[in-house]
């Protein structure tokens, strides 16, 4: 179950990066302190099941995107390098917002 939690902070990171915050913004943002987004981005604590939702909304980015694949698959951003991940995240971001929008 460790895995669970490790790929579920990894997307955690990823979104709260895509969306330009800090952890102590994001932790601000949905009532825990930047240490525990910290050990949520590492895998070392678990969340309680209503903050998927309360991190989404901040995120904008429905919860499913926040839960990683039941069987293990990575999805494609996850074969990217870092820096093109980050990326192509901010780029998809941007589009939601903009389909949101219109």
């Amino acid at each position: 179950m460790d895995g669970f939690y490790e790929a579920f902070g990894e997307r955690l990171r990823r979104a709260r990066t895509a969306q330009g915050l800090n952890q102590q913004e994001l932790g601000s943002a949905v009532g825990l302190n930047r240490t525990s987004i910290s050990n949520i981005e590492k895998g070392r604590q678990r969340v309680a099941l209503h903050m998927l939702f309360e991190f989404a909304a901040v995120l904008r980015v429905e919860p499913e995107a926040l839960l990683p694949a039941p069987d293990g698959r990575s999805d494609v951003l996850d074969e990217l390098p870092e820096d093109a991940r980050g990326w192509a995240q901010s780029v998809l971001a941007n589009a939601k917002r903009e389909t949101d929008r219109g």
